[in-house]
């Protein structure tokens, strides 16, 4: 069994292992980077620290209105970084079994690796991210 957080981006809810989440904030001011990549939305004061901070639709290639704004900030820490990704809600923790998730193939690039499989939950099918592979992605585009 494994414990997983879901959390909302717009109209689709994701999942990520309990263990790469550091806490969620409010929204705060983003310092925008000059030269950044674009997915790359800049920096957050968090606490004293400077915490990078993605936008995981850009990543995702997921379509949002334009003014679309989010609601939190979820401070991720892998192998000793942390990292900001936006989310409008973290919904609840759940603990799964890895061997009932439901395959996610896919030819498509975007997602390629970058899912661990599909979490139904009642009427809920809940997207499983392997964070490090998303992040991978960053580090090579």
């Amino acid at each position: 069994m494994r414990d997983v957080l879901s959390f909302q981006i717009y109209n689709q809810e994701f999942a990520l292992e309990v263990d790469n989440i550091e806490s969620v904030v409010d929204m705060q001011e983003i310092t925008p980077v000059p030269n950044s990549k674009k997915f790359i939305n800049g920096v957050i004061n968090l606490r004293g620290r400077i915490v990078p901070v993605i936008d995981l639709t850009a990543i995702l290639n997921l379509s949002l209105p334009e003014d679309y704004k989010f609601e939190n900030i979820l401070i991720l820490k892998i192998d000793e970084e942390e990292i900001g990704v936006f989310v409008d809600e973290v919904k609840n923790v759940l603990n799964i079994d890895p061997e009932k998730l439901e395959n996610f193939q896919s030819n498509n690039e975007i997602y390629a690796g970058k899912v661990k499989g599909i979490i139904k939950v009642n009427n809920r099918l809940i997207v499983y991210l392997d964070i490090k592979e998303v992040l991978n992605f960053n580090k090579n585009n």
